[in-house]
Order: structure tokens, then C-alpha cells, then sequence
């Protein structure tokens, strides 16, 4: 199953949740040297509406060596990033340690991730897309201030480096942002996380962050 935190901020009504996947919420497929998994949509812990249809979608080739290229596919709906718009949608990429409790969490960006789109140096001076970094312990809330938004294009780009869709299969047929990161790191057992606004009071717009294990062996 997932493994929730909540935060209530006595300071005015602020709701901070935090998502883990947990092997119940996976199905892994292949063998070999390049295994993958995806979201198990039968839990329905992918629901964070509560309405019946699935929010966010993942399918993670998760495991290798550190000389290999890793590519995880999102699905992931309107809600969750604040809008079907380049302007609106917001996302961030950051990976951490993988300890279970948030305080023992120790976020890198000794990563190096990517889209197609950020890999042109005519859209990202670097090429590449800027990890949050954040202290030892701290929670993505507030949104981030470090850190590329993932869902980005140039001004007056049609295309950019996640694809808007107004009907998604695997979020039963809502509105939603897909596309691939890729990425190559150090060995060693990671959280690789999704960071939403978090600007709401229920359902989907209450999610801050959304992590996936990875495992990278020397």
C-alpha cells in the first residue's frame, strides 16, 4: 500500500501529503536486466479524489547498473499540477534517499535527468533539468523555489516537454499531462519524486509529492 503523512499546519488550514509506493502499488514486468514496473490501478490508491478514476500513472524501468539509462513514463492528471496549460501546470523533479520517514531523508542532485525537450540546448541553457535541493529532513512545502518546472515550453511553442492530452486512458479517460524523464545516477537506492503545488484543500490538490523507489547497482 502507499504510505501517507499529513501535515495540519495549525496556522491557517494547510494540508501537506506526501506519497511513498510501496511494492503492493506495482506490477512488475520482465526479467533481466531491465525490469519494469508500473502502477497497479486495481489498489486504487492511485485515486487520490476519491471518485473512481485513476489520477496518476507510472511505468519505471527502476532497476540497473549506474552506466545505464533509466526512463520513467507519467500520466498524471490536471488536478495535480494546477492546470491543463504550459502556463498553469507545475511540476518539479527531485530524488532522495530512501528512508521511510521524512526526517532521515537526505535529497541529491548528483543526477543527471532529462526530456527530449530539455536536452535542446535551444530550449535549456544546460540541457538538462535542474533537481530540487533541499536540506536534510525538509518537506517540498511550500512549492520549491530550486528546481526546473518539468512542464515547460517556450513562449508561443505549441510543443514542450510534457504533451497535454484531453482524454488519457490510464486516468480513465481525464484530462492530463504525459511524457518520459530519463536519468543516470550514482549507485545506491533512491526515491525518485514528482513535487505538486499542493495549493488546495482536497483531493489532488493537496499532493505534494509523489515518490517511486529506484535501484541503481554499481
Amino acid at each position: 500500500m502507499i504510505q501517507w503523512l499529513v501535515l495540519l499546519l495549525v496556522t491557517g488550514l494547510v494540508v501537506f501529503s506526501s506519497a511513498q509506493m510501496a511494492s503492493a502499488d506495482l506490477i512488475i514486468l520482465g526479467k533481466g536486466h531491465a525490469p519494469i514496473y508500473v502502477s497497479d490501478k486495481d489498489t486504487r490508491d492511485f485515486d487520490f479524489n476519491n471518485d473512481g478514476l485513476i489520477d496518476y500513472y507510472v511505468k519505471a524501468h527502476y532497476t540497473g547498473k549506474s552506466n545505464q539509462q533509466y526512463k520513467v513514463d507519467y500520466k498524471i492528471a490536471d488536478e495535480c499540477v494546477d492546470g491543463g496549460s504550459y502556463e498553469d501546470a507545475k511540476m518539479k523533479l527531485g530524488f532522495s534517499s530512501s528512508h521511510f520517514f521524512p526526517s532521515d531523508r537526505i535529497w541529491s542532485v548528483d543526477f543527471d535527468a532529462w526530456t527530449p525537450w530539455f536536452k535542446s540546448p535551444k530550449n535549456d541553457a544546460n540541457s538538462k533539468i535542474d533537481l530540487v535541493s533541499l536540506p536534510k529532513g525538509a518537506l517540498p512545502i511550500p512549492f520549491p523555489t530550486s528546481g526546473d518546472d518539468v512542464i515547460t515550453s517556450n513562449q508561443g511553442n505549441k510543443k514542450g516537454s510534457f504533451t497535454h492530452k484531453a482524454n488519457i486512458s490510464e486516468l480513465d479517460g481525464q484530462a492530463g499531462w504525459e511524457g518520459s524523464i530519463f536519468f543516470s545516477g550514482p549507485p545506491g537506492e533512491y526515491r525518485m519524486w514528482t513535487i505538486h503545488p499542493a495549493d488546495g484543500s482536497s483531493g489532488c490538490n493537496t499532493l505534494a509529492a509523489f515518490g517511486i523507489p529506484i535501484i541503481i547497482k554499481p
